[in-house]
């Protein structure tokens, strides 16, 4: 099956999803509250962005009682490093 690269793609160009995997990649697994003060966006702003990098497949999320933590997926984002390297090395 090959790689989703436009849903990808799509996911990360916005400048919002952008700081919301900077976060994640720099703090590691974070939850909703912690993100909407830490970009200072409504929680409703953040929870749409969120979703759609779930529905990518560029984050994963772990419910701990009443809080949903969001983190990346590593697999998804090194194997579309892994393709676009095979890619453009051709």
């Amino acid at each position: 099956m090959p790689f989703p690269f436009p849903p990808f793609f799509k996911a990360v160009s916005h400048p919002v999803r952008q700081k919301i995997l900077n976060e994640l990649f720099d703090k590691g697994e974070r939850n909703v509250s912690y993100l909407v003060k830490k970009l200072k966006l409504s929680q409703s702003t953040v929870s749409h962005h969120l979703a759609i990098l779930k529905k990518a497949g560029i984050v994963k999320t772990r419910e701990e009682g009443t809080q949903t933590f969001y983190y990346l997926c590593c697999d998804m984002v090194g194997s579309c490093c892994d393709m676009m390297k095979n890619f453009f090395s051709k």
